[in-house]
């Protein structure tokens, strides 16, 4: 980040002040319900391998866009605290990469070579299932406890959570399976593997007289950090928490890392997970679209998933084996089972036997939807939002969608994913043209409804550069999609293909897009856009990974400041796990969930490529403070506007004497989001019964958004009235009913 915008930044804040500065810590150790407010997660002062312990909090940052030498989105006004009220709350998940770390699949094998691949491996990534329960249950107890409150000490309610996506890792079927079974609150079994006998001969990757490890319990934890799992010689590179440092070897970048026995096998336990409160909707990345977020889902890739034959490689200074037979593999898009057979025929010290299982199994576009939309739940998790007509044009391959929570506000939700599926290309991102079209649509119709838009996508702009049309996968109709997932099921043409910056300057066109929300970069930035001579533009705000240090995700709160401005709160939090993780040396058998949770994220502080230490004095994802805890100031887009959207009659039911009155009681809402006074509100009343007597029509005067205003309006049975009355209310096209039973006079005995 550059020292100028930090420097004038830092200038603003001294000026305008801190909002929400914390005044006390936590209790030592505890996170839940704790934001980077009140304590933020830093080293203990151990060498070496760091343990973690807390520090002090970090307030709001304020900033209104001219901090980047441009023109201001907004403008800072006193006293907006007390006029403020809600638009919206959220929360944003971001970056799970949940692996299936046992899967044949995986490419460890090329973590060594650093660069481009880094990432390909983490230490830690056994505990991920964990960690984001851990980050769930962070979620749900913020649900309840906002870290701001809106005019007249109220509490927004959180409407829901977005997975900005990469919620999986390597686009299989039981990662994807796994992260349901998480944000619903299903029992999750984080293992993989089956007896291999019934595959033994019969899958092309499991051929005859294959000795598979850990055959007779396949439950048990296969895969390089365990070192008994590998061939000679002894691999040095991969963290095995039996035993981090077995002797000299010439690359061990975890020699001095604590010992945890029996960790591995300790995380592939089923457990309960606690499950979203709230509405959760999701968004594909790269990882969920792709075979390890970089290439389509072939033939040969189902098979390798599926199958017996896991690829490895230490560090080639290590083994003396150079990557380049594997490598070459995963660059040639024609490579076939016979290739990786002839490899492990001249060299099986390339590759550990291990379990198969078909629940590995790689998943279209499609397929991964109807999971998520076969909960029973409306909304699909987000893809039961997708337009219909989309959905039909695009052969049910469309997951883009758009939603509006409450009137006033609309999400839009985009597929980022570069579906062409080329190696070290589709890992960036891009938009095919019928959802450019579509989203410019959504725009248009957020600005006649006068409504604010906030996109989410996983790839934020800078990100968008893959420039590969989706027909660089092979169309579904000419290959066999239950063998080929990653086949182009969409008949539409892709082109033109959109980048980042044709999204920038289509949502600068509309001043109704106020925010874009994403991540893939794995790290927090918070970036405004301007319109070229000002006027309008929109705040891009990057969220770091849960998959790596810092395990942070964020919440979101939009607030109507009354005076012209909105305010967009982002409040970075951790996950709930206790902040003390096992001492070395602890064995891990009788570590509960939070322990692994915990663990994980210190495990993700030490990464050797990915920790915080690992890019020098700049923390790895955390960000400068102006791109965490931030107040962002926008100019309000939406023309002043009532919204007088709900009437209630009361009672709703009532006995009336014939001859009698009483006075119902009819309130008419303006709603919170409404961006003007509604004036002279007309009330309509009528009667089914022309003996039951109501006035006509009442005239409101005014009634202020967020406000109720209460009518009574008298209602009278005629001495002769019989039966009963409906007496409907009309207001603004909304109606409201009560019912009213007339009990006639008794006569008088003469």
């Amino acid at each position: 980040m550059d020292r100028f915008r930090i420097k004038v930044a830092a200038a603003f804040v001294a000026a305008v002040g801190l909002l929400g500065v914390a005044i006390a810590q936590a209790a030592p150790g505890d996170t839940l319900g704790v934001s980077t407010t009140t304590q933020r997660l830093v080293p203990d002062a151990s060498p070496g391998f760091n343990f973690l312990t807390t520090g002090p909090g970090e307030g709001y940052t304020v900033r209104d866009g001219s901090e980047e030498g441009g023109v201001a989105l907004g403008t800072v006004k006193s006293g907006r605290e007390a006029r403020r009220t809600s638009i919206s709350y959220f929360g944003q998940l971001t970056d799970f990469q949940l692996a299936d770390e046992e899967s044949p699949l995986r490419v460890e094998f090329l973590d060594p070579e650093g660069g481009e691949f880094t990432s390909s491996w983490r230490p830690g990534e056994a505990l991920n299932p964990q960690e984001e329960d851990a980050m769930i249950r962070q979620f749900n107890a913020f649900s309840v406890k906002p870290p701001h409150r809106a005019k007249g000490n109220v509490k927004p309610k959180m409407d829901f959570v977005v997975n900005t996506g990469d919620i999986s890792d390597n686009n299989q079927y039981n990662e994807a399976l796994w992260n349901l079974q998480l944000i619903e609150g299903k029992t999750v079994d984080p293992s993989s593997g089956v007896d291999p006998a019934s595959s033994i001969g019969s899958h092309p990757l499991c051929p005859t007289g294959m000795n598979v490890l850990d055959a007779a319990d396949p439950a048990a934890y296969t895969g390089v950090q365990d070192r008994s799992d590998w061939p000679a010689p002894t691999m040095g590179y991969f963290w095995d928490p039996d035993q981090p440092n077995p002797g000299p070897t010439t690359v061990n970048p975890f020699e001095d890392w604590p010992t945890y026995p029996g960790l591995m096998d300790r995380a592939q336990r089923p457990f309960k997970a606690a499950g979203l409160k709230v509405p959760s909707y999701q968004v594909f990345g790269n990882h969920d679209s792709l075979v390890q977020g970089n290439a389509w889902s072939s033939n040969v890739f189902n098979q390798i998933a599926t199958g017996c034959l896991k690829p490895i490689n230490d560090d080639s200074d290590n083994s003396g084996r150079p990557v380049n037979p594997l490598l070459g593999l995963v660059l040639n898009p024609g490579f076939t089972a016979q290739d990786l057979l002839n490899i492990r025929s001249g060299t099986p010290e390339y590759f550990m036997e291990v379990p198969p299982d078909p629940e590995r199994r790689l998943i279209s576009k499609k397929d991964h939807m109807n999971l998520y939309r076969s909960t029973g739940k409306a909304n699909g998790h987000g893809f039961g939002f997708v337009d219909k007509a989309e959905r039909t044009a695009s052969n049910g391959f469309a997951s883009y969608y758009s939603f509006s929570p409450r009137p006033g506000v609309r999400y839009i939700s985009m597929d980022t994913t570069s579906e062409g599926g080329k190696v070290l290309t589709s890992d960036k991102g891009n938009l095919d043209d019928p959802q450019f079209r579509w989203i410019e649509n959504q725009l248009k119709l957020a600005t006649r409804n006068n409504e604010i838009v906030v996109l989410f996508s996983h790839h934020a702009a800078g990100s968008m550069t893959a420039s590969l049309a989706d027909e660089a996968a092979p169309a579904c109709a000419e290959v066999n999609p239950a063998q080929v997932p990653g086949c182009d099921g969409d008949p539409r043409n892709s082109e033109p293909i959109h980048l980042g910056t044709d999204v920038n300057d289509l949502l600068l066109k509309y001043p109704v897009a106020v925010a874009w929300v994403a991540g893939h970069s794995h790290v927090n930035d918070v970036t405004p856009f301007t319109a070229e001579g000002g006027g309008s533009g929109f705040w891009s705000i990057r969220t770091s990974a849960l998959a790596d240090w810092p395990k942070q995700n964020r919440l979101i709160e939009i607030f109507d400041n009354r005076d012209g401005n909105l305010s967009i709160f982002g409040t970075v939090i951790d996950h709930a796990a206790g902040v003390d993780a096992p001492a070395d040396g602890t064995a891990a058998a009788n570590m509960g969930q939070d322990d692994l949770a915990s663990l994980s994220r210190v495990v993700g502080h030490n990464d050797n490529q990915t920790g915080a230490e690992a890019c020098g004095s700049f923390k790895c994802g955390e960000g400068e403070a102006i791109d965490r805890n931030v107040e962002l100031l926008i100019k309000d887009p939406r023309k002043p506007r009532a919204n007088v959207n709900k009437v209630t009659v009361g009672p709703k039911k009532r006995n009336l004497k014939a001859g009698k009155k009483f006075k119902l009681t009819v309130k008419v809402s303006n709603f919170i989001t409404a961006t003007a006074d509604a004036k002279k509100v007309t009330v309509r009343i009528k009667s089914s019964n022309n003996r039951v007597k109501v006035r006509s029509k009442v005239v409101i005067a005014k009634i202020q958004p967020g406000r109720t205003a209460t009518v009574k309006v008298p209602v009278r049975a005629l001495g002769k009235a019989r039966g009963k009355s409906k007496i409907t209310v009309t207001v603004n096209g909304r109606k409201a009913v009560s019912n009213v039973k007339v009990i006639a006079k008794k006569r008088k005995r003469r």
